[in-house]
This record gives structure tokens, sequence and C-alpha cells, in this order.
């Protein structure tokens, strides 16, 4: 087997599309992609792709209307009392410890599973939240998270008189 030496097109040797050409601009992005990949996997979106990602907190939803402002963060197999909820300036913050263990015993077997582990998801709130007025509810596994709006913040009707 002969080994054919490696030579970086970009150094030279062999001629290059033009910058402007489309398929070097494709290569360009594509190197720019796997940098940034390798550099920092949780910006890309990659917890879809590996599931240790999403270890790194739960899945949240935010939703917004004119009164509040509602977050939901799934939270399975976690206990109430593990999981703390925090708001500094405009940043909420959920933290918690998932401890679950499950144990079966058969005739033939004995089976014991355990998933332990802590977690945390910081979300930015609107500036219209009001971080004194908050209610938590915990039902099935999902936090819900009720934030009124600021009275100065919420939308008015306001009357067109016509002359």
């Amino acid at each position: 087997m002969n080994l054919i030496p490696w030579r970086n097109k970009r150094e030279g040797g062999e001629s290059e599309p033009a910058a402007d050409h489309p398929l070097a601009r494709l290569r360009s992005e594509m190197d720019q992609l796997f940098e940034r990949f390798w550099r920092e996997p949780s910006a890309l979106g990659m917890a879809d792709f590996w599931p240790r990602m999403s270890a790194l907190g739960p899945r949240v939803n935010m939703a917004e209307s004119d009164q509040d402002i509602t977050v939901t963060a799934e939270l399975p197999g976690v206990d109430p009392k593990d999981v703390d909820i925090s708001i500094s300036g405009d940043v909420l913050t959920i933290r918690g410890e998932k401890k679950q263990e499950k144990e079966d015993r058969k005739r033939d077997y004995h089976c014991v599973e355990r998933s332990y582990g802590r977690f945390q998801r910081s979300i930015r709130l609107p500036g219209s939240a009001d971080p004194d007025k908050v209610d938590a509810t915990f039902r099935n596994g999902v936090l819900t998270l009720t934030l009124q709006k600021r009275p100065d913040a919420r939308p008015r009707r306001i009357a067109v008189k016509s002359e």
C-alpha cells in the first residue's frame, strides 16, 4: 500500500476556487461550524442529538399573556422538596437533584436501578415580570411558575375619540 502525502490546499499546491465561489463559501461555513461545535457543543443545540447534553437542565417552556408570565419545567421523578427556585435580577434559576431508585425482585433475578444527578437551568425573564409576585406549583412531574407582570408593564386600552 502506498501512502500519499497530505497537502493543505490552503497553503498552495493546487488551485483553490475564488473566495466568492459558492463551494468556497460552503467549505468556509462548514469549517466554522465544526470549529464552534468542538469549542462549545451545547451552543449549537446538540442536546437533541446527545442525551448527555440534555441532562444539563430540564426542558422549559415560557408563555406570556397580558397579565402574567408562565414558566413550566419538566421534572419527572424529582421530589418537589429537592427543587430550589430563585430570582436574581432578571434571571430565574431552577436547581434540583434527582434521586431515584427502582428495585425489582423476582424468583430468578434481582435488579436495582439508581438514577442520581443535579440539574440547573437559568432563564432570562422579560423586564415586565414582577419578581415579588411568583406562584409555584408542582403536579405530575411538571413545575409551573406564574409570575405576575408589573402594573405599569401591562397593556392599556386607549379609547379613540372622534371629533
